[in-house]
């Protein structure tokens, strides 16, 4: 979901972190996971990388962009969902040109809800919708259309943010289906314009061939800093850093990048997976996963300086077993995040301050387990999801993306399900 605070639309959070040091398994856990009637058969039933999907308005309700393959009809199968408790979800309405790999990122202002999504024409479409608490329903989409350099150009996996001068930045990634190279692009559209001017790539990934798995490691995260504006990415196995001045043209150039993470090439796409936020003093939390290890990274808006490296929250070496995939971080105001991560199939939720520079001020907050789990659905890959910015709300949503069944490669897909946690942000911790 696009970031609030740092997109200009800065309103009173309530901040808790939850994070995770307890590495063993604990005797007893915060939590039940319950069943949902989320299902889809792609596997984008929310997609895995940095977007968000779900946002809370201010009366307490969650909303969900989620992908319903088939299960969504005809028209399109991108639809916005809405709940009460996270575990039981309505169709409020859906994106038309929208398919199986559609994927979007989203924001939410007041009760306008911005998002930013992948169509099946190969373009990277706009929309917004209004809420209305009294009916607790929400308005047709207004969509519209940004530009591609051409029409061999297909634009895939979105971001967006919203700068300090109310300007509203999109990053994609633009896949050139001749040359089979691809790397990310950026477009501005002013205050109060309508149209959209492009600036300078980034991030050329023309070194890994189409059939690489390293080729599919390509995102961007945009994000509005005091003064600039910030590009989180990835190239491959590795994830990087690059700013701008707010000051200046749609193609001002980036400056040169500082690498976040030289990750390790594997053959699963979704490693290297990251996740960025964004509070109200303008400070830049990031969190990322690589073979078996959990990173945090910080950037002080007063110093504009990274912590010197990565905060490893948990070690593959020292915890081989905790196996963390897809953290997910989010600010709830004041000084306080969450960062939430699979731990083998279970999720675990890790608590701390915006002020925090080492483990220790990421205690483990909440475990959620599973009570008769199925013996034939498959975790490996279950993706999370829980908003980027909370609001008012006292109840955190978090929902785990999970498999019918362990997929076979070349085969179909299997059903995808998803399974949810609700919890007091401010709740004593109950990981042993």
């Amino acid at each position: 979901m696009g970031n609030i605070g740092q997109m200009k639309y800065v309103h009173a959070f309530l901040t808790a972190v939850t994070l995770v040091t307890a590495l063993t398994e604990p005797a007893h856990a915060a939590l039940e996971e319950q069943s949902t009637n989320l299902v889809s058969d792609t596997a984008y039933l929310y997609s895995y990388r940095h977007q968000r999907h779900m946002v809370v308005t201010p009366d307490g309700r969650y909303h969900l962009l989620a992908n319903l393959g088939s299960q969504g009809g005809k028209k399109g199968t991108l639809y916005l969902m809405s709940s009460s408790d996270g575990v039981t979800w309505t169709q409020q309405g859906h994106l038309g040109y929208t398919d199986q790999y559609a994927v979007s990122d989203s924001a939410l202002n007041g009760n306008t809800l911005t998002t930013v999504f992948q169509d099946s024409q190969g373009y990277i479409r706009y929309a917004t919708a209004t809420y209305d608490p009294a009916s607790q329903s929400w308005s047709s989409f207004a969509v519209s259309t940004l530009p591609r350099a051409n029409a061999d150009i297909r634009a895939v996996n979105p971001s967006f943010t919203v700068d300090a001068n109310g300007n509203t930045w999109v990053a994609y990634v633009a896949e050139d289906t001749r040359t089979t190279t691809a790397g990310i692009v950026v477009y501005r559209r002013a205050a109060g314009k309508a149209n959209w001017a492009a600036g300078p790539s980034i991030g050329d990934i023309s070194a890994y061939p189409p059939t690489d798995p390293q080729f599919a490691k390509h995102s961007a995260r945009l994000v509005t800093i005091p003064n600039g504006i910030g590009l989180v990415y990835t190239v491959g196995p590795d994830i990087f850093w690059a700013q701008r001045k707010l000051k200046g043209g749609a193609d001002l150039p980036w400056n040169s990048a500082g690498l976040f993470l030289a990750g390790t090439q594997d053959k699963d796409p979704m490693s290297s997976h990251f996740s960025a936020v964004t509070d109200a003093s303008g400070n830049v939390f990031v969190t990322f996963t690589d073979a078996g290890n959990l990173y945090y990274n910080r950037r002080d808006a007063a110093t504009s300086q990274w912590l010197t490296a990565p905060v490893t929250l948990v070690s593959a070496d020292s915890s081989p077993n905790a196996l963390p995939t897809y953290a997910q971080v989010s600010w709830l105001g004041d000084h306080q995040l969450l960062i939430a991560h699979n731990a083998g199939m279970q999720m675990r939720v890790l608590k701390g301050t915006t002020s925090a520079t080492s483990r220790s001020g990421f205690p483990c907050q909440l475990l959620a387990y599973h009570n008769n789990l199925d013996p034939t659905a498959y975790y490996k890959d279950a993706r999370l999801e829980m908003p980027a910015l909370l609001g008012s709300a006292t109840r955190v949503p978090l929902l785990q993306q999970y498999q019918g069944y362990e997929p076979v490669k070349g085969g179909p897909t299997p059903p995808q399900y998803a399974g949810a946690v609700t919890f007091s942000p401010n709740a004593a911790a109950s990981c042993q």
